[in-house]
């Protein structure tokens, strides 16, 4: 009689040998017969019952090792596998594929494979990364134009000089780099058409050849043989020359800097607390004026200003500039679809702010103040207004409102 333990033993020993002839693994398979076992891929290669040498043979037929072809326009660079030293370690994904059913578990696995998915092994490549990355420089060398800005530069004179710009043209080095990567991480080489980058010039030719008229100037006069006439030539040629894109916006204190001696600026009077005092850069508030002016007469939007204290001597109350490094600034935007261009001539005794732009956008522009006394002060209310060509107003615009001191 055989007892229900003995029974299930008998059970498995049949189940265990029917699973054995019907997966065909017979004593060939299951020893160290020198072949790969079934349903074993490396990438998308079936490499079952293949020898190591016979895998070999079928991965390089499948995935050889080929020149990299880099192409633009007329030019063609190509970088050979050793060149980067590159190498898909054929020779360790099929160590991988043979040992796979000869260590631990490989009745287990034997079992998997004959009736659940295949075993992938990958081919992993690697390369050396100086060396591709050395010969991508030395390709954008060939490649990379930098990229010209037009340029103007409008003489005392009043002539006018300008400068054409060019595109640049640069290698998308980063792009090109992840397109050579993604090929060898696929093992699937290409020709490359090189990827590049057209530059387009922030100041172009045309913008500074729209330059063709004064959209508004303003002069004012001071003693020249003095710290604080010195200080002003400073000043107006530091705001000299000054291109101002559509919708840039100039910044007086951001434009000259600190009024230091280390900046070339002299100590002379200025208004501090209500009280002329001798500080440096004295002189610097005259220069902004003459701009502010000018900016006024242009059609510039002006974004901040300030008045002195007590009322200037060279501009009319309502039309002053007060500045001070790190507390008042004079700002203005150029509010036109050209460029404008800042020209400030200072010499004998004189300085002259002229804004030059396109005759498209100049405008028939007049300032008019309004002044209200009072006790110990004066307001005064700062008007644009604009004209048509019947010279009848068409817009009035509040620029800004003043208050003095009365001495």
């Amino acid at each position: 009689m055989i007892n229900k333990k003995n029974k299930k033993i008998y059970f498995l020993i049949i189940l265990l040998t029917i699973s054995l002839c019907s997966l065909g693994m017979n004593k060939k398979e299951i020893s160290n017969d020198g072949k790969i076992f079934k349903n074993i891929y490396i990438e998308n290669v079936n490499v079952e019952y293949l020898s190591i040498k016979e895998a070999k043979n079928e991965i390089i037929k499948n995935y050889p090792m080929q020149t990299i072809h880099i192409e633009y326009n007329e030019k063609k660079w190509d970088i050979s596998p050793e060149d980067i030293g590159l190498d898909y370690n054929i020779d360790k994904s099929i160590k991988e594929a043979y040992e796979y059913t000869r260590g631990e578990d490989n009745i287990k696995k034997m079992f998997n494979l004959s009736f659940k998915e295949p075993y992938i092994v990958k081919l992993h490549a690697s390369y050396n990364e100086a060396k591709l990355s050395e010969i991508l420089i030395e390709i954008c060398k060939e490649i990379n134009i930098g990229v010209v800005q037009a340029t103007i530069n409008i003489k005392d004179s009043s002539q006018v000089l300008t400068t054409d710009s060019k595109k640049g043209i640069e290698v998308e080095i980063i792009k090109l780099k992840e397109a050579i990567y993604d090929m060898i991480d696929k093992k699937n080489i290409k020709k490359i058409e090189l990827p590049i980058n057209i530059i387009e010039p922030k100041v172009k030719t045309e913008d500074v050849k729209s330059v063709d008229t004064i959209l508004g100037q303003y002069s004012t006069s001071f003693y020249d043989h003095s710290s604080r006439g010195s200080n002003i030539h400073v000043a107006a040629k530091s705001t000299s020359d000054i291109l101002l894109m559509p919708g840039e916006i100039f910044s007086y204190n951001k434009t000259t800097g600190a009024r230091t001696w280390s900046n070339g600026y002299k100590s002379a009077k200025v208004i501090v607390g209500g009280k002329y005092v001798n500080g440096e850069g004295g002189g610097v508030c005259q220069v902004s004026t003459t701009i502010y002016n000018a900016a006024l007469l242009a059609g510039m939007e002006i974004k901040e200003v300030h008045n002195h204290t007590f009322t200037s001597h060279y501009a009319p109350r309502g039309k002053d500039a007060a500045v001070s490094y790190g507390y008042t600034d004079f700002k203005f935007r150029n509010p036109y679809s050209h460029p404008i261009y800042i020209k400030n001539i200072s010499n004998n005794g004189s300085i002259t702010s002229k804004i030059y732009g396109c005759s498209q956008d100049r405008e028939r522009i007049y300032i008019r103040t309004e002044e209200k006394y009072d006790e110990n002060k004066i307001d005064v209310k700062t008007y644009r207004i604009y004209l048509n060509e019947e010279n009848k107003k068409i817009i009035e615009e509040l620029i800004a409102q003043s208050k003095y001191k009365i001495k």
